[in-house]
């Protein structure tokens, strides 16, 4: 038998991860997280950068589509709508960091997760189940 990389067994792990094996702190942590991004997010609005992003946005992206711009509350496309959110959770910087690596997960995770979220239509308590 040939040996695993780690990303193939992170993603065989992810795969067949199923909600119930979850720990419920483990849920409650997410939850905190995503408050936590969601704030630092909507903190980018009105910043020079983020205007300038939301603009390109318009001209460059589709008029309206099933994902919110959280600075804007307005629409776009799965892609638009990460670039906006991910971008505008930068500004302040005040979201989740890890030390040992100087890195803001939630500014890549949740963005993403949100507009495949919206993009399938799935409801709050499917995206973010609260404990």
């Amino acid at each position: 038998m040939s040996k695993l990389f780690p990303s193939e067994v992170l993603a065989n792990f992810a795969s067949n991860l199923k909600f119930d094996d979850i720990p419920i702190d483990v849920i409650n942590r997410i939850t905190d997280l995503y408050v936590d991004w969601a704030g630092s997010a909507l903190s980018g609005k009105g910043h020079r950068a983020i205007s300038i992003l939301e603009r390109f946005a318009e001209t460059m992206g589709p008029k309206s589509g099933p994902c919110q711009i959280l600075t804007s509350r307005k629409t776009s496309s799965p892609f638009f709508a990460t670039l906006l959110n991910a971008a505008a959770s930068h500004i302040s910087e005040q979201d989740d960091v890890h030390n040992g690596s100087v890195f803001h997960p939630a500014t890549i995770v949740f963005p993403a997760a949100l507009a495949i979220a919206q993009n399938q239509r799935c409801s709050g308590q499917d995206f973010l189940p609260l404990a």
